[in-house]
């Protein structure tokens, strides 16, 4: 059976954007998310990835801490967070992340420290930039994280929303699989046929 070149042509053109747009959506799901807030002398940028953190699953911040009034780097600082809250409960009930344990490992005076990083593998990473990696969330829904910055320029506190989804089945990956195999299928069959 033979099929007009043209056709062909037109739903090879159709299913490669659709391969691509899946394969975009699919990166764009695990890109980091990211906010920016100032406190005091600082601009401070705050990046989770993934984007939306799952419950009960490893998670990685990183704090990036400019001047505010020339927009440089913050190098130097040591930069700690506290033991999260969850937005609507008491912060007397111990909303803490799981995972970590905040009793031992987290003076509820100073917090942890977040490390600085020039380097993440084989990826530089901007200067200025703090990470605190392996976090772990114990239960879904929006936490509130302060962040403490002192420098040479003072000291300050800022805040960031998190939210923390239910862990299960990733949707987009499973998906952008199962639509890679049928596109391949389809190209596959429409291009046998063609050759014969």
């Amino acid at each position: 059976m033979s099929y007009p070149r043209k056709p062909i042509s037109k739903i090879l053109l159709t299913l490669s954007s659709f391969l691509l747009l899946t394969f975009m959506f699919a990166t764009n799901a695990f890109a980091a998310s990211q906010l920016e807030q100032d406190a005091g002398p600082y601009h401070v940028i705050m990046q989770m990835n993934p984007e939306t953190p799952m419950a009960n699953q490893s998670g990685t911040m990183t704090i990036i801490v400019k001047n505010k009034a020339t927009g440089q780097p913050v190098t130097g600082a040591k930069v700690t967070m506290s033991n999260p809250t969850m937005m609507g409960s008491n912060s007397n009930d111990g909303g803490n992340m799981a995972g970590m344990n905040m009793s031992s490992s987290m003076d509820s005076q100073s917090g942890m420290v977040m490390q600085e990083q020039s380097s993440m593998g084989s990826m530089s990473m901007e200067p200025g930039s703090y990470m605190m990696q392996n976090m772990n969330f114990n239960q879904p829904g929006q936490w509130n994280q302060a962040i403490t910055i002192s420098s040479s320029l003072g000291q300050s506190t800022v805040n960031f929303p998190i939210t923390v989804g239910k862990s299960g089945p990733d949707y987009v990956l499973i998906g952008s699989v199962a639509g890679v195999v049928v596109i391949a299928g389809i190209i596959a069959a429409a291009l046998k046929g063609r050759k014969k």
